[in-house]
């Protein structure tokens, strides 16, 4: 028999998979982990962050700030664009192709977007109760 403890979990899970982008991974959310890492692989949550302070950069800046592998750094901005986490411009400089990506979201933005499809998903699967539960939480703060 499955525990109430996992039923929540699993509901919460479930609804954040279906609405969520893919790759970013709100179905996995790890409670035990800070910041982005909540959310975010932690590269994937490095270049954001890095973005976030730097504005928009090639993938041989990010990997020399990140200190993250030049293939690792290609592979993960591959999927934050795919995600609409990033977006990828192509220049031509001196006849050599490169590419430079910029956040789509501010930092802000893509926390509300994320609390947003939490709070919803848990709206959607446990209704009156979790306004209830939201009421007492915010009287608490």
């Amino acid at each position: 028999m499955e525990n109430p403890g996992q039923s929540l979990t699993s509901a919460i899970f479930k609804s954040l998979y279906v609405n969520c982008k893919p790759m970013v991974k709100l179905d996995q959310i790890n409670i035990s982990n800070n910041g982005l890492t909540k959310f975010f692989s932690p590269i994937e949550a490095s270049i954001l962050k890095t973005l976030w302070n730097g504005g928009e950069m090639t993938t041989s800046e990010l990997t020399e700030k990140t200190k993250i592998p030049l293939t690792s750094v290609a592979g993960t901005l591959d999927r934050l664009v795919k995600a609409g986490y990033t977006a990828r411009r192509v220049e031509n400089v001196n006849g050599r192709v490169r590419y430079v990506y910029e956040p789509v979201f501010s930092e802000e933005e893509a926390a509300t977007e994320i609390t947003t499809k939490i709070l919803d998903s848990l709206v959607d699967a446990f209704g009156p109760l979790a306004r209830e539960n939201f009421s007492k939480y915010s009287d608490k703060k």
